[in-house]
């Protein structure tokens, strides 16, 4: 074998060594770029499921909200007028008026924050968008839940119950589904024949602290509430921004 034959062998060799490199490479460029691809789609699709989830949520909780902030200012209406009151609206308005606890899920988006799933969205504004709603989401939570504890917790509940102003006793709707199971247990067990006594209130002046610090903490309730029926509109509103968004952007993958 002539060495000119020998050399066109090992270059043709080396060629073809290249090309199945080129090759190998190529195929392991796109199976990479399928695998961020589902990763992707499968980020997004859970966020998607939490934004519905969230949605809902937050329709409750700001009908919720509103009708405590009614309620409240019924009960402080009445309690800053002349006799004779409507005690009966009063008890209505005050049982009415209680805490409601917003938790909205999130699971999705810490995944991809913890674990740098995140970054698999390619579209920045996209990703910039999903990271900024939920930063904003959680600083209203917090506030929601600061005001929870200050106004409600705090001030409210203490100077209804602590106090004994109102018997927590009920027959009609509280606006939450478990609370009426609990008034509906409570008044089978007693029974259709059994009286409650009168609510304490009554038995204070007008112008006793009991009454002045109640007519304070449900205006501060009242505030309270306004807020956190805002903060849920808004958030369900910047929540199908998002999920319009994100099934723009999976459309036109």
């Amino acid at each position: 074998m002539s060495a000119g034959s020998s050399f066109g062998r090992t270059i043709f060799q080396g060629f073809v060594i290249i090309i199945a490199v080129m090759l190998a490479f190529g195929a392991n460029t796109f199976l990479t770029e399928q695998a961020q691809k589902k990763a992707e789609l499968d980020s997004l699709e859970l966020v998607l499921r939490d934004l519905g989830d969230s949605v809902d949520e937050l329709k409750d909780f700001s009908h919720y909200s509103a009708g405590a902030f009614d309620a409240a200012l019924v009960a402080y209406g009445e309690l800053s007028g002349r006799a004779p009151y409507d005690k009966n609206a009063v008890r209505t308005a005050l049982l009415r008026v209680d805490r409601n606890t917003l938790q909205l899920p999130m699971a999705a988006y810490k995944d991809m924050l913890y674990t740098g799933g995140l970054n698999v969205v390619r579209d920045r504004y996209l990703r910039d968008s999903i990271g900024r709603f939920y930063e904003t989401v959680e600083h209203r939570l917090s506030v929601i839940e600061n005001n929870n504890r200050v106004h409600i917790d705090g001030q409210l509940i203490p100077a209804l119950f602590e106090r004994g102003l109102i018997l927590p006793h009920f027959a009609g709707d509280t606006g939450q589904d478990e609370t009426n199971m609990a008034n509906g247990a409570i008044n089978s067990q007693l029974g259709a024949g059994f009286s409650h006594r009168r609510d304490p209130i009554w038995n204070f002046p007008v112008d006793s602290r009991e009454w002045r610090t109640l007519r304070s903490t449900l205006l501060a309730a009242a505030q309270s509430y306004a807020v956190s029926e805002n903060f849920a509109n808004e958030m369900i509103q910047e929540a199908q921004r998002l999920e319009d968004a994100i099934v723009i952007y999976l459309n036109e993958r």
